[in-house]
């Protein structure tokens, strides 16, 4: 690749808070493109159009005005970050201007739809976690509750009784688009996350990592604490369950992207739980392009401006040689005051990126509580085993302070627990 690349090219990115979609522009902008930033958000609040070559201050929910601006502009690309609702913008405006987007309509709907994919995974027998009726008279405490077609885990709660449950699944109803709710047993074990690369309709497993989560209060969903790569069940799982999952999704005519698949650890089995067929939050594109070279979020940014996520199919083992963590800090609702040590953790060897999801002065609001939104930090890192990667996590956990406005740490004493 040179640094012309994609000169010439104009990109128009629908932005909003995430990371990802400071990313994307700084990646465009390094191969040449021309990039311009769209969302409603002033200047100082829209990370992406601080660094953007032009801004516009225009909706991502108005397609119609995107797309007759973008005709007069003369763009060549439009794509986004992680953000679901932007995803389906991206691909209504693209599909408007008949321009590359990695997915279709259809494909978004059976991807983000809870009901869909695990009746599909049932058909590819691969098991899932096991599911009630609002009536049903077996139910076996505790159950999760959780929209069918919502992500960021708004909506999600851990119900111990029959009360609870009625509670919650009016809670979790008021955040379903299509008014529908999934009741499923509760299963208070390990974690995994899943992630393929999608090239041409080839389909690989390019990571699976351990998910550590934390359960902070009663009732409320278990946050990730951090992520290792490679899973300590990556062996089992693909000779035992990758094979099926890649034919499933193969079913949809899937061709190109990046898909993750959450999953949880129920004796022998791993049981998906959560899929998105986007970029993910996490933003593990870090990590893969350290150790295994790959990163989803360069190749997907190709595509949009392409129509190739790269110049050759990428193959790619899943059992690195090196090991990589994703540390996420979570905090309490509060007004976020000042981050300590964060000079100190990205001069570690081995840190890869220190990355706030949050600033100062920035309020976590008591709604946050039990969802990714109480997400403020993520530290990347690598070392060349797990146990040197484990130091390296308490290293980095001793070194990070996030106080609020009056000085009080607003972090969880339980996170230090490694």
């Amino acid at each position: 690749m040179t640094t012309n690349r994609f000169k010439d090219k104009k990109i128009l990115i629908l932005a909003g808070k995430p990371i990802g979609s400071v990313d994307i522009v700084k990646y465009a902008q390094s191969l040449g493109a021309y990039v311009i930033v769209t969302d409603y958000l002033d200047q100082k609040d829209s990370p992406a159009k601080q660094i953007a070559d032009e801004c516009w201050n225009i909706s991502t929910a108005d397609v119609d005005t995107l797309a007759q601006k973008a005709l007069q502009t003369g763009v060549d690309a439009v794509f986004t970050g992680v953000h679901d609702f932007n995803i389906n913008m991206a691909q209504k405006l693209c599909e408007k201007l008949n321009l590359p987007f990695y997915a279709t309509k259809k494909q978004l709907s059976q991807t983000s739809d809870k009901n869909f994919y695990k009746n599909l995974f049932k058909q590819y027998d691969v098991p899932v976690i096991e599911e009630y009726s609002i009536n049903s008279k077996d139910i076996q405490y505790p159950v999760i509750v959780k929209p069918v077609d919502s992500s960021g885990a708004y909506g999600v709660k851990i119900c111990n009784n029959q009360n609870e449950l009625r509670k919650n699944y009016n809670s979790a109803l008021e955040f379903s688009e299509s008014k529908k709710v999934l009741i499923e047993r509760y299963i208070d074990d390990e974690e995994v996350t899943i992630e393929y690369l999608l090239q041409d309709g080839d389909i690989q497993l390019i990571g699976m990592a351990d998910r550590h989560i934390v359960q902070f209060e009663k009732g409320i969903l278990p946050l990730p604490d951090y992520y290792i790569w490679p899973s300590k069940y990556l062996s089992h799982f693909e000779n035992n369950f990758n094979e099926k999952i890649i034919n499933a999704l193969k079913s949809l005519d899937l061709k190109n992207g990046m898909l993750f698949i959450q999953a949880k650890v129920d004796g022998k089995d791993i049981k998906p739980y959560d899929m998105g067929f986007r970029l993910s939050g996490t933003q593990e594109y870090r990590i893969f392009e350290k150790i295994c070279g790959v990163n989803p979020l360069k190749m997907m940014t190709n595509y949009a401006l392409t129509g190739k996520m790269s110049d050759q199919i990428c193959k790619v083992k899943a059992d690195y040689d090196i090991f990589g963590a994703n540390v996420t800090f979570l905090a309490k609702p509060s007004q976020i005051g000042s981050f300590i040590g964060l000079d100190d953790v990205s001069a570690m060897n081995g840190v890869v990126a220190v990355v706030k999801n949050k600033h100062e002065n920035e309020t976590i609001p008591d709604s946050a509580l039990g969802t990714l939104n109480q997400v403020v930090l993520r530290v990347f890192v690598i070392a060349d085993n797990r146990a040197s990667l484990i130091e390296k996590i308490k290293e980095i956990r001793s070194k990070v302070q996030i106080l609020d406005i009056s000085g009080h740490n607003i972090l969880y004493e339980e996170q230090n627990n490694v």
